[in-house]
């Protein structure tokens, strides 16, 4: 039996696909990709923004559409629905509605509906998530009880529950046995993750110091929480990449308290100045919503002007959507969608001109990439540990999925490369 999975929105989602790929090939399953047909396709689904859940819908709509007989079942799981009518998600076409409490049960689940019988049960270790690239997702972490207005994650999500030190620790060594060479800490909202006293920082640590470990890379945290410890560990551990996403949201304190953020305009700057003055040459990425309720022209300009002070690397700005089930969605005060639209262009051309220029600043300098890819002519395509688009020139074929360090003596826009 065969088995293709679509997965939409966040890294969480796709450390999940990774567990279920595994649970289905313990199973004896071959995992296929979508193009390449299969029994069972599993739909992991986003609910972020209404965009995400129709694309959702439309995914499953045409899987149904384009069956002809050779698509056993189709699964739809994630966090539409936790969100969605069940009703309407079989009306578009879901054979099976895997919620988050049942996501273990995935794999007994499908082979009930297509009436075959699991193998005995026996006590073995969990399965090592299964990833197409040497980049492996550590999933470390769940839940959010943040409740920023915007935001309907924690009620697909539910509360924050992190993984066992351990639990997460013997993963990592999994992961790393299996051949990866770059270990992505993921969850859904990272800054929460505890096991006693013991937090994110003293985790990434701990997975540092694993045995094999090529890198680390940090998913996104939360401003005004762990940042300034993590930076203490980027600075003294080669191997945790020099990376760092902080989510603005909005540079206008008035938006960011009607937001429920939970940090000033003045925090924000401090954190970044902190951690750079840890880690010099950080990449320091970012999220930004224009068109927030509430923002006015004087609000836009206040977060105009401090993305304009600091060094982002990596900015990506998002038109706010009011998203039914939230808070924000029922606030007064949004700005014309033509104004939001506009705001982001200008902000997004804004993180263009920071990028180019971050890149600038490696060029002659050494920089250590993971190969992903080959191009014909020999050139080796990754990312670098600042999270840059790398061109290496010269990698063999058994160099993919490998370290490798290079100097760039350009950047092509935002890609470090060498002059031919």
């Amino acid at each position: 039996m065969r088995v293709a999975f679509i997965t939409l929105g966040c890294r969480l989602n796709q450390a999940e696909e990774g567990d279920f790929a595994a649970a289905f090939a313990s199973a004896g399953w071959t995992v296929t990709r979508p193009d390449e047909g299969a029994d069972v396709y599993v739909v992991h689904s986003c609910t972020v923004t209404r965009a995400a859940e129709r694309e959702t819908l439309r995914l499953v709509r045409g899987l149904k559409a384009g069956q002809r007989g050779a698509v056993r079942l189709i699964v739809l799981s994630g966090c539409v629905v936790e969100h969605a009518p069940p009703a309407a998600l079989r009306a578009a076409g879901a054979d099976l509605l895997i919620g988050r409490a049942a996501r273990a049960e995935l794999v007994p689940r499908v082979l009930s509906c297509l009436g075959m019988t699991a193998g005995p049960s026996v006590a073995v270790p969990p399965p090592t998530p299964v990833f197409r690239t040497k980049r492996a997702l550590l999933r470390v972490q769940d839940g959010c009880g943040f409740g920023c207005a915007y935001c309907i994650v924690p009620h697909t999500r539910g509360a924050p529950v992190s993984r066992r030190w351990n639990e997460v620790l013997n993963a990592a060594r999994a992961l790393i046995a299996a051949g990866h060479q770059e270990l992505v800490i993921t969850g859904c909202n990272l800054a929460c993750y505890h096991d006693g006293a013991r937090g994110l920082a003293d985790l990434t640590a701990a997975v540092c110091g694993l045995e094999g470990l090529g890198r680390v890379r940090l998913g996104s945290v939360e401003p005004a929480t762990v940042e300034r410890e993590l930076a203490d560990v980027m600075a003294s551990c080669r191997k945790l990449c020099r990376c760092l996403h902080l989510p603005l949201q909005s540079g206008d304190d008035a938006v960011l308290r009607a937001m429920g953020r939970r940090y000033t305009a003045d925090d924000y700057r401090d954190s970044v100045a902190a951690v750079l003055r840890r880690v010099p040459g950080l990449g320091l990425g970012t999220d930004v919503i224009s068109g927030l309720p509430g923002e006015d022209e004087d609000a836009f300009r206040r977060t105009r002007e401090l993305l304009s002070g600091i060094p982002c690397s990596n900015l990506h700005v998002f038109a706010f959507s009011p998203r039914p089930g939230t808070r924000a969605a029922l606030m007064p005060g949004r700005p014309p969608v033509a104004v939001a639209r506009r705001r982001a262009r200008e902000l997004r051309r804004l993180g263009a001109a920071q990028r180019q220029a971050f890149a600038a600043t490696w060029v002659g300098r050494e920089v250590e990439v993971l190969i992903e890819s080959l191009d014909d002519r020999g050139n080796g395509h990754g990312w670098s540990d600042t999270y840059l688009p790398c061109c290496v020139p010269g990698i063999a074929a058994e160099g993919v999925g490998r370290l490798t360090t290079f100097i760039p003596t350009r950047a092509e826009g935002t890609i470090l490369c060498v002059r031919r």
